[in-house]
């Protein structure tokens, strides 16, 4: 009894194996019928007993049968129906995605015009949404910013007056204070902070944080919350007089772009009529046996923003976003060649020094210019190695070929190239093989950090050692102060570049 107990329990527990357990309990009888035939010799009463068994078995077998593939088949529609679920969510997501992506990229052109610093920051107190003000700010790629921390952003004196009030938008509170934050002329910036829970309603998934640059403070001196906002009232209405006309250039912007008006012209006249202006910053030699004891860096400025006092480069995103950097690169270099020749032609004895141009991706990967930068280096007059190309780490990383062919197809004529911001995203030299470059422009975040981190500053060694063994010159970006010059010598690097060597200048400085 126990053991029939037991497999009742088994047959219950396992459903499933209901078919199989009849069948063999079906294969049983029927051995058990013909033994009994055998040894009964074909007794009648014994037959009609186990004939019935034997059709009650069968009988138990099909009623299984019958019952599994109804199940099956009940399974099946329930997949179906859940496949068909599954397929719309998918449907679904894939067009929340798109709809989320159009829409940030939407949000990003529309910061990317505000002159203002502009974050959005999750709960973790991390960047998430940041606009180009910010990369041209603190020198930080977009991968830098991406996902950093506010702490590492903001430096300690601010960090420490803005994070109670972090925790108080993050409760839902709109909040609004001063802080300064370090610029790069060794002194403080003052800057009017703004912080706005979203979404507003509930708990806030994270804040925006806008920070707008007030009236300047005194040099050397972090104002941070300033005895009060009202207490000069000439003050005050300049720094009104001054977010007037940033949010008229910002409505303006926004309007075009709104209203669908072709902003693309608007550069192309500013390219033909020579609406853009040449400015450079010296670049200082650290050592005396070099070839090129003093370098400039080539920048460019469009005159509406030197007139407006606007961010420099504010033009930049639209150039990209219409496909006009390829010829605004050209234009930087045919200006500055026929800069060139006509100082030479006011002064024969005057030689050009050597000019960092920065390229876009779009003419590095474009085999047309490297054919226009021939051509212009056929004019007489006009030296070759005057020339360095200034290509982007992240180019190198994510053009390589295209940086590979772009320096195979220049270099013959006497052009020099450098790698900018090295260090930025990481600290490698396999990318540099087969390519010979001349300079290095070590990442300013690396070279304003190494005073103060150890680690920066043997990571400033490093590299410093590897390029002496590979015949490459370095250049130190950010430098801002004579402590920073002196450790930089000290290392070995080459040269140096900053607000604290020299401020951007129009190209005209160049021949006094």
């Amino acid at each position: 009894m126990k053991f029939v107990s037991t497999f009742g329990t088994f047959v219950r527990r396992h459903r499933m194996l209901r078919p199989v357990i009849a069948a063999a309990l079906t294969l049983m009888v029927s051995v058990m019928l013909i033994t009994t035939i055998y040894l009964t010799l074909l007794d009648l009463q014994w037959l009609t007993f186990l004939g019935g068994v034997l059709f009650a078995a069968v009988l138990a077998l099909a009623s299984q049968v019958s019952k599994a593939e109804w199940l099956v088949i009940r399974r099946s529609k329930q997949l179906e129906r859940y496949k068909e679920r599954l397929a719309k969510a998918a449907e679904q997501t894939h067009t929340a995605v798109e709809t989320a992506r159009l829409t940030e990229s939407r949000v990003r052109v529309l910061l990317d015009a505000l002159p203002d610093l502009v974050f959005y920051v999750d709960r973790d107190l991390r960047c998430r949404l940041h606009n180009h003000t910010v990369c041209r700010w603190t020198g930080w790629s977009d991968a830098m910013i991406e996902g950093q921390a506010l702490q590492e952003l903001l430096e300690s004196p601010a960090y420490a007056i803005a994070a109670p009030r972090f925790l108080q938008t993050l409760a839902g509170k709109p909040v609004e204070y001063r802080i300064s934050l370090a610029n790069r002329t060794g002194g403080y910036s003052p800057f009017d902070v703004r912080q706005f829970p979203y979404p507003s309603e509930g708990t806030p998934d994270g804040f925006f944080l806008v920070l707008t640059k007030g009236a300047s403070a005194a040099p050397g001196k972090p104002a941070h919350e300033p005895e009060s906002r009202h207490a000069d009232t000439r003050a005050d209405a300049a720094v009104a007089a001054r977010e007037n006309g940033k949010a008229l250039y910002v409505n303006a912007i926004t309007e075009q772009f709104v209203a669908g008006n072709d902003d693309r012209d608007r550069l192309v006249r500013a390219l033909h009529d020579n609406e853009f202006m040449l400015f450079s910053q010296k670049i200082t030699a650290l050592k005396e046996d070099l070839p090129e004891p003093d370098c400039y860096e080539v920048l460019l400025r469009l005159k509406e923003e030197e007139e407006n006092m606007l961010p420099p480069g504010g033009f930049i995103p639209m150039a990209e976003r219409y496909g006009l950097m390829d010829e605004i690169d050209r234009w930087v270099l045919r200006t500055l060649v026929n800069w060139c020749l006509t100082r030479q032609a006011r002064d024969p004895g005057w030689r050009p020094p050597m000019f960092g141009v920065n390229l876009s991706d779009v003419s590095i990967a474009n085999p047309s210019f490297a054919a226009f930068v021939r051509a212009e280096l056929q004019r007489p007059g006009f030296p070759s190695r005057a020339l360095c190309f200034e290509i982007g780490e992240s180019d190198l990383l994510e053009r390589n070929e295209d940086v590979r062919h772009f320096v195979a197809a220049l270099k013959p004529t006497g052009c020099r190239f450098a790698i900018d911001g090295f260090g930025s995203l990481k600290v490698s030299f396999a990318q540099l093989e087969d390519i010979p470059v001349d300079f290095l422009k070590l990442n300013g975040m690396i070279i304003q950090n190494m005073l103060n981190a150890p680690a920066e500053l043997a990571k400033v060694k490093a590299i410093n050692s590897v390029c002496e063994k590979m015949g490459i010159r370095t250049v130190a970006m950010f430098v801002e102060s004579e402590e920073a010059v002196n450790t930089l010598r000290a290392v070995g690097i080459d040269y140096v570049q900053g607000f604290g060597i020299a401020r951007p200048q129009p190209i005209d400085a160049v021949a006094q």
